[in-house]
């Protein structure tokens, strides 16, 4: 016959118990696996809610960051897209005026230009470096690396520029049957064919670059679902300068609905928030529109974001 001193255990989980419901007329045994059951029940609801709230200060930050950079001084009359991305990032075009000059700075513009001024706040810093990256891998064997991909928006011109390198180790490897093969589809300019070595080189200078561009080496990488995409780039030897901040498109979601178990695919995503896509699953048009996302949750964050009730555990 089991005995369980239920005092001392309720005393050491501390608040917990109070979350927690007894069952006094059930055997022992029966007991105290539903009270372990309980608790861990309400654990996991804890630790739910406290990734949502890590998430949305992670959200907030994003949206600050955007704001803040270096290049753009947000008025209250930027009109803030509730379509799409690309509509706001067109105007900020627009209205920059920007060119490069010989030296390789930038000249600020005339601010005579009409609507909101987003000229650069500091003639010493160029613009903040944003940087998406994205990684296709063989679906019957993810060690093979198959792509990757990076969009970079630069904060001071207010521009995205956009790499894709196929991995020439591997030209002989196809997707087709779980993922679909869109290698040759690049949306956004020519693919670069490079061994694997050279592709990762490529990648770590431009992380080197970014964090070049002002005084604290600071810069974003962004992903969906970053987990994978980090677990990918340091397997393949790939280095972060001290300064890189990172954002996850889909926690940043996960905050925005106010859903911590919320994993909505890129493709769904973007469609759920009315930005245009084309030929997904290829690693260069999925790094460019995971930037188009990011500068949406985080322009729209506080508009759009969904007033939730408790989260689910």
């Amino acid at each position: 016959m089991f005995q369980f001193a239920f005092t001392p255990l309720h005393a050491a989980r501390n608040t917990t118990f109070s979350q927690v419901s007894p069952a006094p007329r059930l055997p022992l045994p029966a007991a105290y696996n539903k009270f372990i059951k309980d608790i861990t029940k309400a654990n996991k609801a804890l630790k739910a809610r406290e990734r949502l709230v890590h998430w949305r200060a992670t959200l907030d930050r994003a949206t600050k960051m955007v704001l803040d950079a270096p290049g753009v001084r947000a008025a209250a009359t930027i009109p803030i897209s509730t379509t799409t991305t690309t509509n706001t990032i067109a105007a900020l075009v627009d209205l920059t005026g920007e060119d490069d000059n010989e030296s390789g700075q930038q000249t600020p513009a005339s601010t005579t230009t009409t609507g909101p001024s987003i000229v650069s706040t500091s003639p010493h810093d160029g613009g903040m470096w944003f940087i998406s990256v994205d990684i296709e891998s063989h679906e019957f064997n993810h060690d093979k690396i198959l792509e990757i991909g990076w969009s970079i928006w630069d904060s001071g011109v207010h521009k995205f520029m956009d790499k894709h390198y196929a991995i020439s180790d591997y030209r002989h490897l196809k997707n087709g049957k779980y993922v679909a093969d869109r290698r040759d589809r690049f949306m956004f300019g020519e693919t670069v064919w490079e061994n694997l070595q050279g592709s990762i080189a490529a990648f770590q200078q431009d992380l080197e670059k970014a964090a070049r561009r002002n005084e604290h080496g600071r810069f974003v990488l962004i992903a969906h679902d970053m987990t994978s995409d980090m677990k990918y780039l340091s397997h393949m030897g790939v280095t972060f300068p001290e300064g890189m901040i990172q954002f996850d498109t889909l926690e940043m979601n996960a905050a925005r609905v106010g859903d911590s178990n919320c994993k909505t695919g890129l493709g769904k995503l973007l469609d759920e928030v009315d930005i245009e896509n084309y030929c997904l699953h290829n690693a260069g048009n999925d790094a460019h529109y995971t930037l188009e996302l990011f500068l949406w949750l985080a322009r729209n964050s506080g508009s759009q974001r969904v007033q939730a009730a408790e989260p689910t555990a």
